[in-house]
């Protein structure tokens, strides 16, 4: 694929795309992020024009997002692209932030509880069945 000369325009679409896809976790954990768009085919060649967008997000932990999207319109593979980016930081987020362990360990504390209070009672307190 051919590259692409990168207008004003489509850079600052590219940074505000990008940018709220990666907004879903602390600025500080991204390290890096690349975006390549290239495009191939078009005048001499037979068919259209096909675009190609590529994203690569280095996170803190050693993680690499990368995401990827193609088709006819360069603006509609930078929407696909951070769509997909945006998914993959959420599931970064949800996985790595401390919600995870403290919800665990309340349900594990609840089921804990409901484990113990069955345990605690005994044949003489159930009422008799009517």
């Amino acid at each position: 694929m051919g590259g692409l000369e990168v207008t004003p325009a489509i850079d600052e679409y590219c940074r505000t795309k990008i940018g709220r896809a990666c907004a879903h976790v602390d600025p500080r954990e991204i390290r890096d992020v690349e975006v390549r768009c290239s495009a191939r085919g078009g005048e001499g060649d037979r068919g259209g024009k096909e675009h190609s967008t590529e994203v690569i997000v280095r996170v803190t932990r050693g993680v690499t997002v990368r995401a990827d999207a193609s088709g006819e319109n360069l603006y509609a593979t930078i929407d696909g692209a951070a769509d997909k980016v945006a998914r993959a930081m959420r599931k970064h987020k949800e996985k790595h932030s401390g919600k995870g362990a403290r919800h665990a360990s309340h349900e594990a504390s609840a089921k804990d509880a409901l484990i113990d209070s069955q345990m605690e009672v005994s044949e003489d307190e159930v009422p008799p069945a009517a």
